[in-house]
């Protein structure tokens, strides 16, 4: 016997961490529970039929199509991506393979030579690679880009050389272990970044898929280089940075939708209306380094992570004093480490 159940769940193809609403959290808790029901239901079946497999396929808009039965694996897999692409899935991959996860699936951005394109979740940005920094490939757009979604890159026309020096200095401090590990994969430098979604205009960005970011930072030209003081430009772009890295790093570890063992350190809920917050440090609110920090999990690590990098000395003064942001320090910190062991004592100690 076999028979197969598609599964909607459908989430915007950029995903921006500040989006991570209620709303997002009740899909994404149901889209786990699915992912759950199915690995029971492959067991169950498993108890009296040793053949019974499943095949988990999803397309890039996040949709799941799931397949079972007591056909070979290969089979299953083909009928569950026809499945996909019969729907109008687009980029549709295998996500399960009975129990296990397929360890070929990611969604990354790959830069196609053919096409002088970064092609990121299904779609093409005109690009040129103009550097690499330990495996980092920087780009930058060659083209108006914009998307279904309103996502807007535009073509480069101002001068970038010294912003992407400042870059590959912050790129610099970390072991390649631990940058081959974290996802990030490339920089894209666009003379404009806008996104109707937002509410405002970043300095940059780093969009993912459901639970996996695809490794591309966006940086935007235009707000960066209204900053007209050199030392203070340098700490925004050291800022900005790590704090879209973390994000990268944060859906590496699939916590950037859901993250209940961080959450339940804080005292204080997060905050039901979108704070921008100024630039620094600003503990006025027990357990959050900023203003920011206050919007959800994802924005509260990343902001966090920012600081513990980019203002260490000044981010032990702020953890020294207040339980909680050192309780979610040492936690951020053990995970980093899970990443690569060379995130160890001398790497933080080299950043005073």
């Amino acid at each position: 016997m076999r028979f197969w159940v598609i599964f909607f769940l459908l989430f915007p193809n950029n995903l921006y961490a500040g989006s991570i609403t209620a709303d997002v959290k009740k899909a994404y808790k149901e889209r786990v529970e699915f992912v759950k029901k199915y690995i029971s239901t492959i067991e169950e079946n498993r108890k009296t039929n040793k053949k019974f497999r499943g095949s988990v396929v999803e397309s890039v808009s996040g949709r799941l199509y799931t397949m079972w039965g007591s056909l070979p694996q290969n089979q299953l897999d083909k009928q569950a991506l026809e499945s996909c692409k019969k729907d109008g899935g687009i980029d549709c991959l295998v996500r399960f393979r009975t129990l296990e996860k397929n360890l070929k699936y990611n969604r990354y951005a790959k830069y196609i030579n053919s096409k002088l394109s970064l092609k990121v979740l299904g779609e093409y940005i005109k690009s040129k690679k103009v550097y690499s920094s330990k495996g980092i490939d920087f780009l930058i757009s060659t083209e108006n880009f914009k998307n279904k979604k309103d996502f807007f890159c535009g073509q480069v026309k101002s001068n970038y050389e010294d912003i992407t020096n400042n870059l590959i200095k912050e790129i610099s401090i970390y072991p390649e272990s631990f940058l081959q590990n974290s996802g990030l994969k490339y920089v894209m430098i666009c003379e404009k970044i806008t996104d109707k979604s937002l509410g405002f205009e970043p300095g940059g960005l780093a969009p993912g898929h459901v639970d996996q970011s695809p490794g591309v930072f966006y940086l935007n030209l235009s707000v960066v280089n209204e900053i007209k003081d050199l030392k203070a430009k340098k700490n925004y772009i050291r800022l900005l940075f790590h704090h879209e890295f973390y994000h990268i790093v944060d859906s590496k570890l699939s916590l950037m939708q859901l993250d209940e063992t961080w959450e339940k350190i804080n005292k204080v809920d997060y905050s039901n209306d979108l704070i921008t917050g100024g630039i620094g440090i600003d503990t006025s609110v027990e357990g959050f380094i900023s203003g920011y920090a206050r919007n959800n999990s994802a924005e509260d690590k990343a902001e966090l992570y920012a600081f513990m990098i980019a203002q260490h000395k000044e981010f032990k003064r702020a953890i020294a004093k207040d339980e909680i942001l050192l309780k979610k320090s040492k936690l951020m910190i053990s995970r980093l480490k899970s990443i690569s062991k060379e995130i160890n004592k001398n790497f933080w100690k080299n950043l005073n």
